[in-house]
């Protein structure tokens, strides 16, 4: 949902309702928030008041609301959300699955050659749906479905970390 004036557009409506404030984080859990809105075309930001509405960050980068509906005193209003192209270039976010079980160490079996692979981008493993991580130590010969495995020379990173 918008956080600023939408004075230009009505967002379906002739009256852009958008919040009085910024999003919550995640740790502020549910929170109220205050609701403008705007007349189309108008130069008064903030004209009208609206019924206030509840907010909620989620862990995925994403919110929630528990609309209201909107004060009809105010001709045709429309709450007003905002597009993004691209949410977050965050990698925790905008990554591929990998969920092939002959990546475990603890299969083995036909050898898997990736040669046609694209290997371009952020990848996250999983195993019959569960997180897994690249092993830190040494893989020996003919574990993971593969003459030779790969694994980190390293510790995985914290999370204050960011990209390592």
């Amino acid at each position: 949902m918008s956080e600023w004036c939408v004075s230009y557009t009505g967002c379906g409506g002739d009256v852009g309702l958008n919040l009085n404030g910024s999003h919550p984080r995640l740790e502020d859990g549910v929170v109220t928030r205050e609701v403008f809105g705007s007349y189309m075309d108008s130069y008064q930001c903030g004209g009208y008041r609206s019924a206030p509405i509840q907010v909620k960050a989620c862990p995925r980068d994403y919110y929630v609301y528990k609309l209201v509906k909107p004060d009809l005193s105010m001709y045709k209003p429309s709450y007003c959300a905002v597009a993004f192209q691209n949410i977050s270039s965050d990698p925790c976010y905008n990554y591929e699955s990998l969920d092939r079980p002959w990546r475990a160490t603890n299969e083995s079996g036909e050898f898997i050659w990736e040669e046609s692979f694209s290997w371009n981008g952020w990848y996250r493993l999983f195993y019959y749906g569960m997180d897994i991580r690249m092993s830190e130590t040494c893989v020996s010969s003919y574990n993971c479905n593969a003459f030779l495995s790969l694994s980190l020379n390293g510790s995985h990173p914290q999370i204050k970390d960011g990209v390592v």
